[in-house]
């Protein structure tokens, strides 16, 4: 099964990328434009999926200064159910991230944590490890990221020679990242 349990339930990707949005953001209004450019769709499918969630009552507006706002509604019936399904659902295809990953670049060590492994407080949500890697590439992969998973993530990009001493130093964060919750998807380095 390919697809995301998500994108099956419901109609459209647009849809699922604005519900991990204002679910991922429960107590943040956003306007029209910036939901459109943190989903990575166009103007229209957002306005089209927002009247449709908003008619069911999941979606409130207001105005503030002159310009509509859009928040998740607290007291939408299924409210704590849906939170639930999506948070527990796969944030982002593991191999997508890893196919993706792999055109970055030489990664030696890529490793999963936060809200990858559904994990509070972590230090990083994606700590990657490597050399060449392509730097438009980089930030396009991390914007793709933040739009299919509907929330900015936190995240660290070492060369393997910085990494490797951090390591030998007992570096505290890169300590707490190998010591929490994680998944490594490239473990070059065979740490």
């Amino acid at each position: 099964m390919s697809k995301e349990i998500l994108e099956q339930l419901f109609d459209s990707l647009v849809k699922v990328r604005l519900l991990k949005l204002f679910l991922r953001n429960p107590d943040d209004a956003f306007g029209l434009s910036e939901i459109a450019k943190r989903i990575k769709s166009d103007l229209s499918a957002c306005r089209r999926q927002i009247n449709k969630l908003e008619s069911i009552n999941l979606i409130n507006s207001k105005i503030k200064n002159k310009k509509k706002k859009y928040s998740i509604n607290h007291d939408f019936d299924f409210y704590n159910e849906l939170k639930t399904l999506v948070l527990k659902s796969s944030p982002a295809s593991k191999q997508k991230i890893l196919k993706r990953l792999k055109d970055l670049g030489r990664i030696n060590l890529a490793i999963l944590s936060g809200i990858f492994v559904n994990t509070e407080n972590a230090r990083v949500d994606l700590l990657i490890v490597g050399d060449n890697i392509k730097q438009k590439k980089l930030s396009i992969f991390f914007k793709d990221l933040e739009a299919e998973i509907g929330k900015e993530i936190d995240y660290v990009v070492l060369s393997t020679q910085d990494f490797k001493y951090r390591y030998d130093m007992f570096d505290r964060f890169i300590r707490d990242v190998l010591e929490k919750p994680h998944e490594k998807l490239i473990n070059k380095l065979k740490f």
